[in-house]
């Protein structure tokens, strides 16, 4: 294995190594690994700017992505286990705040 990857290999299954190998994730692919639901997955897509538009094909970048997860973690931990609406709510305040997400 390249990386890291080997080191985390007790605590992977097959799912999370195929998952792994990918550079870019549909929205529905992202939502059944995160466990995040649509809307709010896609506002944080493209609030981290991993959102790439090839015609009408929409791919999240995994590395963009997750760096914005483990910089917003316990937003992302409220995300998972409350009211999505609420948590919309505190990105869209965020966002109006002026807080850029670019890398």
């Amino acid at each position: 294995m390249s990386g890291c990857i080997w080191k985390y290999s007790q605590y992977l299954d097959d799912e999370d190594i195929v998952f792994a190998q990918k550079r870019f994730v549909t929205y529905k692919l992202a939502g059944e690994y995160y466990g995040i639901n649509q809307k709010p997955l896609i506002r944080m897509a493209w609030a981290s700017g991993a959102v790439y538009k090839i015609g009408k094909k929409v791919l999240i970048s995994r590395k963009i992505f997750e760096e914005y997860l483990r910089e917003n973690q316990r937003i992302v931990n409220e995300l998972i286990d409350e009211d999505d609406e609420k948590l919309l709510k505190a990105f869209e305040s965020r966002v109006k705040e002026g807080e850029s997400y670019e890398y």
